[in-house]
């Protein structure tokens, strides 16, 4: 321990210039999110604080803010997970019929290690595809710990488990960042319009507000895109054919819009101190019922997202693992009787046996009787 956490606790001999990416100030949210009765422990949450500090020096300077995203336990040691936004504007060799850009999924990049000193390191994960992400929601499996493990399901996902881990994120994130109505807005000069903070003027003009009046689902949104049924969150492009013909697709995908509103059923929300003890300084607590371990924190002027669980979302009944495809049909021979559905030609035509060797064996006895 003293090894491992000298550097982190060690006072410099001259003062570090502060690094220009924003990172969190940890124990202030920490001390705000032990109302929701989320803690990770003091001394963790300290040093934890110091290690974020110590990495972001090491960031390139495109990296703009780091989030601490929380923490997804495993079969071993956990995933503490930090969340970077870089205002790089694409990503490379991106095939965005597989894999979206900054625009979409893959719009924050993400850092995790397995303590909380980040004496093991702070690895970076992969970028996510859209496949990666629906096999993520159809399958049911816990963490290894182990970002080189396989991940063997069915269906069968196409990655490591740290692309696993990182579908899991993208499917929590979209699902569960969410704010109090007013802290963000949409910038129409973008096409298609993207959601941004609000300025500072605005926040203070319409924060604090009473924690009875956003005590509810109605009151908060989510300033993240939710993924859709495909796995994305922006539209597919268009593709062209041979002849340069738009395809079109064979069905619409709905894509969730910006700023969508909370779907009650999924969220619980109170009142911390409740009871007698309410007042306008109180916290409101929102809980996700969708992942358990999800959760927002208001207070005064600032708002905490944090995610502390497993990964998984809840399920009100036993998992059943997908069925597999339809076994096709067994093969008709043209014209027999059974060939009723489809004309000869379109069938497939067994060739007939090959009877005779077609490179036979030389016999050295005989070569020697010609000779």
């Amino acid at each position: 321990w003293t090894k491992t956490n000298d550097s982190l606790l060690k006072i410099p001999e001259e003062a570090l210039d502060e690094p220009e990416v924003k990172f969190p100030q940890l124990l202030n949210d920490f001390n705000l999110l032990e109302w929701a009765g989320i803690s990770i422990g003091r001394s963790e949450s300290y040093r934890l604080f110091l290690s974020i500090k110590s990495f972001v020096q090491t960031l390139p300077s495109e990296v703009e803010r780091i989030r601490f995203f929380g923490k997804i336990t495993t079969r071993s040691l956990p995933y503490f997970i930090i969340e970077g936004y870089s205002t790089s504007d694409s990503l490379e060799d991106l095939n965005e019929l597989v894999q979206e850009g900054k625009s979409g999924v893959n719009k924050y990049t993400y850092w995790v290690t397995q303590r909380v000193d980040g004496s093991d390191g702070w690895i970076k994960l992969p970028h996510v595809t859209s496949d990666q992400i629906v096999c993520a929601r159809l399958i049911r499996r816990l963490l290894t710990g182990d970002l080189n493990a396989s991940v063997p399901s069915y269906p069968i996902f196409n990655g490591l488990e740290s692309n696993y881990l990182r579908a899991l994120i993208a499917i929590i994130n979209g699902s569960t960042s969410i704010s109090p109505d007013g802290f963000y807005e949409l910038d129409d000069s973008e096409d298609p319009p993207v959601v941004k903070p609000v300025e500072s003027e605005s926040i203070n003009e319409n924060f604090p507000k009473l924690a009875t009046d956003i005590n509810n689902a109605d009151s908060w949104k989510h300033h993240e895109l939710e993924i859709n049924t495909i796995g994305r969150v922006t539209a597919l492009p268009e593709q062209t054919d041979e002849s340069g013909e738009v395809i079109e697709p064979d069905s619409d995908i709905e894509l969730t819009p910006p700023l969508n509103n909370l779907t009650p059923e999924d969220w619980t929300f109170r009142i911390s101190a409740g009871g007698s003890g309410i007042s306008g300084q109180s916290y409101v607590i929102a809980k996700s019922l969708r992942f358990p371990g999800a959760v927002a924190v208001y207070a005064d002027r600032k708002y905490v997202n944090i995610y502390i669980g497993n990964g998984l979302p809840f399920m009100s009944k036993s998992y059943t693992p997908p069925l597999p495809l339809i076994v096709s049909d067994e093969y008709v021979k043209p014209g027999s009787e059974e060939d009723t559905d489809y004309p000869t030609w379109q069938l497939l035509v067994e060739q007939v046996d090959t009877r005779v060797d077609p490179t036979p064996p030389v016999i050295e006895n005989e070569e020697e009787e010609e000779d």
